[in-house]
């Protein structure tokens, strides 16, 4: 493991992330006959002790405090250290600068992006990370606008987000508002924007969904960054720091990953319905992501939007997220074995009655990889070499 993590773990990254495990099955033995996958059949047989750490994307937080107590609770050797939700832009300055094992982030990480973060004269490449995929979510519009029943779900379009976020609609009566929620009495109530304070993958999936949906009036091109907000507008920090601050503001919008609002009792009440590419209002739900991810099967660390796609049933504000490694191992070989394990692990649906790190996803409000996607995550660790060059991920117990 790397030296210790320079940031203390705050109440709004770990605490109260990670939904009841109540609903799943016994967990099986991933050795069980029937398993076909050889590599997963030994994600959780580690020989000997070894400890790991990552930081990053918020969006992933709730998947990977639940996923990383089960891991461990299924293989005694392995110790992961408490994930630190610090959002997407710090993961990958921290796997760029090697304090963490792993780094998380919801926009695979570009040379640009290395180029901002490496130490002075290091000259990395992209091409000496490895990304790999490991969730997939929504991104839901919450708000918190007094006295609307909560049997209402407000309609929304990206024009209407976008004309909000660029301080344009100010108020909850505003007539475009007002036109797409026919016989919904909205209050004459300023609205107060909410938006991410930190670098944010889940902004970059938010602000790509209004460039692509509404590209007139969203002009500006999808960024981690923070946005410039309108007056009276709040940048928490985190995906936990958003849901807190819409559901205790009268008048807030945002934009949050689905899981939250699962987390957040008085979010569920009020999420938006979203109009997508075949002109249909959609709440995030696993099966309107689902649907969306269906729609464009081809995805890569390069090739990674799934925003605004066709479907009736398709939710228009998707992504997936991202754990991004050194190809060469720079941790040893026995805390990179279980580096490789943990993240393929992760990464997979059990079958023949083993649990992987998806069926954990579906119980955290992420909608489980596609099989192709799956794919693409064993095929993308097992790129990852060792100190004397040979690869980490095996299909024996290796450590």
């Amino acid at each position: 493991m790397k030296n210790s993590l320079r940031r203390a773990i705050t109440v709004t990254a770990v605490a109260a992330t990670a939904l009841s495990l109540a609903s799943l099955p016994a967990l099986a033995s991933t050795k069980k006959a029937g398993n076909p996958d050889p590599y997963f059949t030994w994600d959780t047989q580690l020989k000997q002790s070894a400890t790991i750490a990552g930081a990053g994307s918020s969006f992933a937080a709730p998947l990977q405090n639940a996923a990383q107590a089960e891991y461990q609770s299924r293989d005694s050797n392995a110790t992961i250290s408490a994930y630190q939700a610090v959002g997407s832009g710090t993961g990958e300055t921290d796997i760029v600068k090697k304090l963490v094992d792993w780094g998380g982030s919801d926009v695979p990480m570009a040379q640009s992006d290395i180029n901002s973060k490496e130490p002075a004269g290091a000259n990395y490449s992209v091409s000496q990370f490895l990304q790999v995929p490991i969730g997939l979510g929504g991104v839901g519009i919450a708000y918190n606008v007094p006295g609307l029943s909560s049997k209402v779900k407000l309609n929304l379009t990206a024009a209407v987000l976008a004309s909000i976020y660029e301080g344009k609609i100010t108020t909850w009566n505003n007539s475009a508002i007002e036109a797409l929620n026919k016989g919904v009495k909205l209050p004459d109530k300023k609205i107060v924007v909410v938006a991410r304070g930190d670098s944010s993958g889940t902004t970059y999936i938010f602000t790509n969904f209004l460039n692509a949906a509404a590209p007139s009036v969203w002009t500006t091109a999808p960024s981690k960054s923070p946005l410039v907000l309108p007056s009276g507008g709040l940048n928490p920090q985190l995906n936990g720091g958003v849901a807190n601050d819409i559901a205790s503001t009268p008048g807030a919008i945002g934009y949050v990953e689905y899981s939250y609002i699962l987390l957040n009792g008085k979010l569920a009440s009020g999420t938006a319905n979203i109009l997508n590419k075949s002109g249909k209002y959609v709440a995030p739900s696993t099966k309107s992501i689902a649907t969306a991810a269906a729609a464009d099967p081809n995805v890569s660390s390069t090739a990674f939007s799934i925003v605004n796609e066709p479907g009736a049933g398709a939710y228009p504000i998707v992504g997936y997220t991202w754990a991004i490694i050194w190809k060469v191992s720079q941790i040893n070989d026995n805390e990179g074995t279980l580096l490789v394990k943990y993240l393929d692990w992760l990464s997979h649906s059990g079958t023949g009655g083993a649990i992987g790190g998806q069926n954990i996803a579906a119980e955290q409000g992420y909608v489980p990889l596609p099989a192709n996607i799956q794919a693409l995550a064993t095929k993308t660790l097992l790129q990852c070499t060792g100190g004397a060059n040979h690869a980490v991920l095996l299909q024996k117990s290796a450590s």
